[in-house]
């Protein structure tokens, strides 16, 4: 078994691959790129997993608007 700490104020996101591929009306990828910037920016405050979770599932519907769900969209975010 392996053992890691996180530093104060770290952040990690586990996800599966529907989250990144979750598309908008355009047919655009929510994508990998988006997923980090949106992590990055949340650096700059300090916020509980509770409401990152909360956060990031906001920003994905947001995205989504009125588009199908075509696979799970799961995530873990610990902080």
């Amino acid at each position: 078994a392996h053992e890691e700490r996180l530093a104060r104020h770290s952040r990690m996101l586990l996800y599966t691959d529907g989250l990144t591929e979750a598309r908008n009306a355009s047919g655009e990828f929510i994508g990998q790129d988006r997923l980090a910037g949106w992590l990055e920016k949340t650096m700059k405050r300090p916020r509980s997993a509770q409401d990152l979770k909360e956060e990031l599932a906001g920003e994905v519907r947001q995205f989504q608007g009125s588009s199908d769900v075509r696979d799970d969209q799961t995530f873990l975010i610990m902080a």
